[in-house]
């Protein structure tokens, strides 16, 4: 292998996940939210409830600030309806029947944005690609623990 192609392949993954999320972003535009708050929808919509801003900020790798803005956002929009929690430093979020719909349509949106991406493939050449992923990964997950602080 040389440097030369090994730039190469890591361009193309760095540029192909880019496009991958331009596209993401533009179909949950098109349906009137951010791709923040989507993730935070569906994060709630998987777990039932929000543990708590921070968590869900860390989870998300933004700011608490930028979670309470966002949050406040999907309650104006009917997406979500918060309460005061037992305890007085945590809001209890639930998601509503709209935010069910947002979810339930932008899956079924992503679902066929992923089928798009692998037309005119064939079922081997999409096992190789998975097997080359998980290669690839495997060899973050090693060079991250090799790290001082195992990468965390």
């Amino acid at each position: 292998m040389t440097e030369n192609k090994i730039s190469s392949a890591v361009n193309i993954m760095i540029k192909t996940d880019r496009i991958h999320k331009q596209l993401l972003d533009a179909t949950v535009t098109r349906i009137g939210i951010h791709r923040t708050q989507h993730r935070i929808l569906m994060h709630i919509a998987r777990n039932n409830r929000l543990d708590s801003q921070k968590s869900l900020a860390e989870h998300i790798g933004i700011t608490p600030a930028a979670i309470t803005g966002a949050l406040k956002k999907l309650e104006r929009d009917g997406y979500i309806k918060r309460k005061q929690g037992s305890d007085n430093r945590y809001n209890e979020v639930e998601i509503t029947e709209a935010g069910k719909r947002v979810v339930n349509e932008t899956h079924a949106l992503f679902s066929s944005a992923d089928m798009s991406l692998f037309e005119g493939f064939s079922d081997e050449e999409l096992d190789g690609y998975i097997s080359y992923l998980e290669k690839i990964y495997a060899n973050i997950k090693k060079n991250l623990s090799d790290l001082p602080g195992g990468g965390t």
